[in-house]
């Protein structure tokens, strides 16, 4: 099946690409996946050239081959890339563009809770139609905190959203990573409005726990 969909995160994963967006027509969600588990689904580099020659990148909206649907228990807006059917770039989106067709901030929480991270056994207890993935939101305020420690950086983002503190979420964003990349540790309050899509990620097999993540971020 083919599908028109506004990118709005190509952000990293095991080394690949973890990639998701928008159907054009009804604000769907669509996480798109691949079929090969040793590289935990995610999508390769050579997935994301268009048809131009040019990457994909978030905002852009693009014509794309589906297979089939490939739900989690913990991720409900996955589906299957037909490999080796190059994706066909359309335009460039607006902000403006994303929020008119999925509005942001439509749940209370960002993932049922303030904290970081999920058990693997709090999704036995939820229905099917509770369970997601992906949220696009706004928040009312938030601050870049970047760690680093011997050969590690971090960029993560403090939010408060709806009023409600959440601890810490990892950037998984390259191209917010990057405009990160000339600050110190420490914390650094954002000026810019935007929007943010948020993700839970892969069980972490250690602790049994899905964490959170910001996967796209868009400023104005």
């Amino acid at each position: 099946m083919t599908k028109e969909l506004i990118l709005l995160a190509t952000s990293k994963k095991y080394g690949k690409y973890c990639v998701a967006g928008i159907d054009t027509t009804n604000g769907q969600w669509y996480r798109l996946v691949t079929t090969n588990s040793d590289a935990h689904y995610a999508i390769d580099a050579k997935d994301l050239i268009l048809d131009n020659g040019e990457m994909a990148k978030k905002l852009d909206v693009v014509q794309l081959e589906l297979v089939d649907k490939a739900v989690t228990y913990f991720q409900s807006e996955n589906y299957i890339i037909r490999k080796n059917a190059p994706w066909h770039k359309v335009r460039d989106a607006t902000i403006q563009e994303v929020t008119a067709i999925h509005p942001p901030n439509r749940d209370d929480f960002i993932f049922y809770d303030t904290c970081r991270k999920l058990s693997r056994s709090f999704y036995a207890g939820l229905n099917y139609n509770q369970v997601h993935s992906l949220l696009l939101i706004t928040p009312d305020r938030a601050k870049v905190q970047i760690i680093e420690q011997e050969n590690s950086r971090r960029v993560l983002l403090q939010l408060v959203y709806k009023n409600r503190n959440y601890e810490p979420l990892p950037v998984t964003d390259f191209e917010f990573i990057a405009l990160c990349s000339s600050l110190h540790a420490g914390l650094y309050p954002m000026q810019k409005k935007g929007i943010m899509l948020c993700s839970v990620g892969e069980c972490f097999e250690r602790d049994q726990h899905h964490y959170k993540l910001v996967a796209g971020i868009m400023l104005e």
